[in-house]
């Protein structure tokens, strides 16, 4: 049997302009199916970030779902799963 790539958090920033917008844009996550994959979210800097915790199979298809329903958001880096907040 061979091995699976091990799990990986991926870190977005939300490009909302106000509190209002950023937790709609939140909201849409959470209610999209990229809503499983979200596993932290925190306000750094009066920005808002999100964690994403995927499989290296559910990449492509995170990016794209990501594009279509938050293209404002700044997509960070892929990284292991670690202790640490996100972005």
């Amino acid at each position: 049997m061979p091995l699976r790539a091990p799990r990986a958090w991926l870190d977005i920033v939300l490009g909302a302009r106000t509190h209002d917008a950023a937790r709609a844009q939140l909201a849409a996550l959470y209610h999209s199916p990229l809503g499983i994959y979200v596993v932290q979210s925190a306000v750094k800097r009066e920005t808002l970030c999100v964690r994403f915790d995927i499989a290296p199979e559910d990449f492509d298809f995170t990016l794209h779902t990501l594009m279509r329903i938050v293209p404002e958001a700044t997509i960070g880096s892929l990284r292991p799963r670690q202790g640490g907040q996100a972005c």
